[in-house]
């Protein structure tokens, strides 16, 4: 038996991981455990998000060449930088020489990455340039063999997907194009690339970061955002019994999809469509991507968070808003933007007012976190018909950390 798995048979006990492997009529959520321990959240980051395709960034966060930042993953330092090539590259932050952080802060319009410590410079492609006075000489390598092309910045592998960047820290994951084929065989052919940014929000709330993904499921809409969902008939068929957007899980992905040709929430105005190929029908979803990302596709434009777990009870939701072309930043549509924008975020744009559907959501994962201390919080259940978003991702998880699950 291999040690991650002793180790996470250990943590969240053998009974456990059975009763989750049930079928979901029969299952039993996660133990408590799985949320509060800061050394399951430790081998979260070295058992699971090293060996997929996490969710690091938007694209917007770097936008012109020259611009870089420096990020944590898993709990190891990186840069996110734009070459001069316009390219969008991840490295590891750390210097080839005495192990030094590069970048310290947000940085633009550079030229090239120089180590705070001893000046060793790099371009921003991560090859090594300079090594000044390394062998007591100006140009640092004339005494010695030391060989500048093998001491380059150590890349990370990744992958630009429309607005978002993703990595693979282990570099061992199947290709990205296979992680998400589900969600874009779903959208189908819905031109993403055709958006803006048009808001930026970072968000720190105290809670687990699963929880984010623990949430997706209509069931909660009437109690938690009563000033949106005003009626269970919003959510729910009450002829059928069934979830008017469908829980579907897709292998890498887990969405809601509305059955009928109604979005989420009511439009805000005139705001260009999202194009979609001709003849194809106009799909209305919100969707993981496993491990971290959430992107909701409204008729006219897109929410998404990246969850960024900094510890076992906090994390930041990074989050971005997309409008079509020039409904991104024409004053125009600032009417639109911000009514929309409301919605999501509340009037006042603050979380602890808890007016959008954010900060309503993380509300309530506050106070789960809180819960989940009890000892009476390890026996959850699933409903079959609004819970099997929920069920499949808490699943996907354990068996990536168990090396069961090829994502």
């Amino acid at each position: 038996m291999a040690l991650s798995e002793r180790t996470v048979t250990d943590i969240l006990g053998r009974d456990a991981i059975a009763a989750l492997r049930k079928p979901i009529a029969e299952a039993c959520g996660l133990p408590a455990v799985a949320y509060t321990s800061e050394a399951f959240f430790r081998l979260e980051q070295k058992e699971m998000f090293a060996r997929t395709w996490m969710c690091l960034a938007f694209a917007s966060d770097v936008p012109e060449p020259g611009d870089a930042i420096p990020l944590m993953a898993a709990g190891l330092p990186l840069i996110l930088v734009r070459d001069r090539g316009n390219q969008i590259r991840v490295f590891h932050n750390v210097c080839r020489h005495r192990a030094a952080l590069m970048v310290t802060e947000p940085c633009t319009k550079l030229k090239q990455f120089a180590c705070p410590y001893h000046a060793w410079a790099y371009d921003l492609d991560g090859r090594l340039k300079s090594t000044p006075y390394f062998d007591g000489t100006k140009q640092g390598n004339s005494r010695t063999n030391l060989d500048l092309s093998q001491l380059g910045l150590i890349p990370v592998r990744a992958a630009v997907w429309h607005h978002w960047v993703f990595i693979n820290l282990d570099g061992k994951a199947a290709p990205f194009a296979e992680h998400v084929r589900p969600l874009e065989d779903l959208i189908q052919g819905a031109d993403l690339g055709a958006t803006r940014i048009a808001h930026r929000e970072d968000w720190e709330w105290r809670g687990n970061w699963k929880m984010q993904n623990d949430n997706w499921e209509t069931y909660h809409h009437v109690w938690v955002h009563k000033n949106v969902f005003t009626k269970m008939s919003d959510d729910l068929d009450l002829a059928t019994g069934e979830p008017i957007a469908e829980p579907i899980p897709l292998g890498t992905i887990v969405t809601l999809k509305r059955r009928g040709d109604q979005d989420f929430y009511p439009a805000a105005g005139d705001l260009p469509l999202i194009p979609f190929p001709e003849g194809r029908k106009r799909v209305r979803c919100t969707s993981v991507v496993f491990p971290n990302m959430t992107l909701t596709l409204q008729s006219d434009h897109l929410a998404s968070v990246i969850a960024d777990p900094v510890a076992a009870d906090r994390t930041v939701s990074k989050m971005g808003f997309f409008f079509v072309g020039d409904a991104a930043t024409d004053p125009k549509f600032a009417a639109q933007r911000a009514k929309t924008l409301s919605r999501w975020l509340g009037e006042t744009g603050k979380m602890r007012d808890y007016g959008g559907i954010r900060s309503q959501d993380m509300k309530i994962w506050e106070q789960q976190q809180i819960a989940r201390q009890s000892p009476v919080a390890d026996k959850v259940v699933f409903s079959p018909v609004w819970e099997k978003n929920v069920h499949h991702f808490q699943r996907m998880l354990v068996e990536t950390m168990l090396g069961d699950a090829a994502v």
